[in-house]
């Protein structure tokens, strides 16, 4: 069975990010054609990929190797200060030469930023335009024709073609170049029997940026488990002594983003150990995908904690754990205590990896909803049924409860709750009620500092379709490029953007937009 790609056409999911009065200022000055040729410049650079081809034919008709492109494109992308490129993201600032790295400890391109008061970087993956000054991507019409011209496609001042020979014998003999699918993680499981709620949440791994950079950078664990070498030997056997989930999902990682194939992957190692390490996921019946992922972040914590003891390191009590669980998402969530008698509020915090909202009971039984009603459902203020013992006063009074978000996590994942358990009966039903998700998320007024701005951007929905007993996963994905993918099991196709919008889901993943 292969990972099909189905063709469609091809949505700029770009457009709808809007310009800033900073940019707007910049192009409606004498400095725009400057600004737009550094722009072009610097997004011909940006979008060189290697399109599955092995040669550049340039202008003269010479050929250039595009392992030749790739490795300048390389070096000149990496941050001018420490050198970092590769999983580093990195941004290319517009009005100087400077190269910065991002979301690392060091964070160059902000440092450039606040030493040049340069407000504008172009983001060396995507081509999009940072404003320092508004701490988020802006866009802007005439920017953006220039970088679907070159992102979206093959740039059409350049003719790319296979020759039917080469002159240069490192080409002809020893180079292959790996389908880009493969290269950019793009490939289906194989269904081994309603393994989709599996497949399903790896997926939203594979393409979270953030959890790919833990495992292409998890020297901890890659040096520190003894069953790393057996998950990655020829024919792994796993037992029950050395499952390992770390070491499983670390095998898929590598076969999706290193191997020339673009067959569906059979996860036969990850679900015997899933089987080993949870008796109840044992056997080839549907779960549910929200307590898997459930397990797989406690899993990926358990391991993390048994590769410290074994490197002897120690993490400062002071810190968070930088498990991948952890560090990428894990928040915190305040609850709110208000006595009806002296209005004191008593706070208590609790640790958060996800926000699970109702969407079976909203307000006048709505038909159709949006995220932003569950999110006010949520965290709306509710009447305790008991009365309350107050710390402040002492007295038993009526009180209120409310929730909101104390601390928010790199990636905020939420599940809509459309399973429910029906006690008359023992069973359970599903809700179908529509929820509409947006793309960018502002999830400030759910939060404790209300005046903080806190923009998400969506990456990843998984929903279930059909009935309760008899249903299917499936997940969309916004890859590398800014596309979103439907992966059905084995089989891939690009949708629209709106298309995401407006489907059931049951899972949700957002990124933080706020990266500085």
């Amino acid at each position: 069975m292969h990972s099909e790609l189905m063709p469609d056409s091809q949505v700029d999911l770009y457009s709808s990010i809007g310009p800033c009065v900073h940019v707007d200022k910049v192009l409606a000055s004498r400095a725009k054609e400057n600004v737009l040729t550094t722009y072009r410049q610097a997004v011909k650079i940006v979008s060189l990929r290697p399109h599955g081809c092995r040669v550049i034919q340039k202008k003269d008709g010479s050929e250039i190797a595009v392992t030749k492109l790739m490795d300048h494109k390389s070096r000149a992308l990496r941050c001018s200060d420490c050198l970092s490129n590769g999983f580093h993201q990195t941004f290319v600032c517009l009005q100087c030469p400077h190269v910065g790295c991002i979301n690392t400890k060091h964070n160059h391109a902000h440092r450039h930023y606040k030493l040049s008061h340069h407000s504008f970087a172009i983001d060396a993956h995507t081509g999009l335009l940072f404003c320092f000054q508004c701490g988020d991507y802006v866009n802007h019409q005439d920017l953006e024709s220039i970088r679907t011209r070159h992102i979206e496609g093959i740039p059409k001042s350049e003719s790319l073609k296979i020759p039917e020979g080469s002159s240069d014998p490192d080409i002809k003999n020893n180079y292959t170049i790996p389908p880009v699918a493969a290269v950019s993680g793009l490939k289906g499981f194989v269904n081994l029997g309603s393994t989709c709620f599996m497949s399903c949440i790896l997926q939203t791994f594979i393409h979270n940026p953030l959890v790919k950079y833990q495992f292409f950078n998890n020297d901890l664990h890659y040096f520190n488990c003894d069953s790393m070498q057996e998950y990655h030997s020829a024919n792994p056997n796993v037992t029950e002594n050395n499952a390992c989930i770390t070491c499983s999902i670390d095998v898929i990682f590598r076969n999706f983003y290193t191997s020339t194939s673009i067959e569906g992957y059979g996860m036969t190692n990850l679900l015997m150990t899933a089987w080993y390490k949870n008796k109840s996921l044992a056997g080839f019946e549907e779960q549910d995908a929200h307590e898997l992922w459930q397990f797989l972040l406690n899993e990926l914590h358990s391991d993390h904690e048994r590769s410290l003891q074994r490197s002897s390191q120690h993490e400062s009590e002071q810190n968070m754990c930088q498990c991948i669980t952890h560090s990428t998402f894990s928040g915190t969530l305040a609850s709110s205590i208000q006595c009806q008698n002296c209005q004191e509020t008593t706070e208590t915090v609790d640790p958060m990896i996800d926000l699970s909202l109702e969407i079976g009971r909203l307000k006048n039984k709505q038909k159709t909803a949006n995220l932003y009603d569950c999110l006010d459902r949520f965290t709306s203020s509710e009447k305790l049924d008991v009365m309350y013992t107050c710390h402040h006063c002492g007295e038993k009074s009526e009180a209120t409860k409310s929730l909101k978000i104390k601390k928010l996590a790199p990636v905020l994942s939420i599940q809509l709750k459309r399973f429910e358990h029906n006690k008359s009966n023992d069973g359970s039903s599903k809700v179908e009620t529509p929820v509409s998700i947006p793309i960018y998320l502002d999830i400030s007024k759910y939060t404790s500092d209300e005046k903080a701005t806190n923009i998400y951007e969506l990456f990843a929905v998984v929903c279930h379709v059909g009935s309760v007993n008899t249903g299917h996963y499936i997940v969309v994905v916004k890859d590398g490029e800014g596309r979103w993918l439907k992966f059905d099991d084995s089989v891939i196709s690009l949708i629209a953007e709106s298309e995401v919008s407006s489907m059931n889901g049951y899972l949700l993943f957002y990124i933080s937009h706020k990266i500085i």
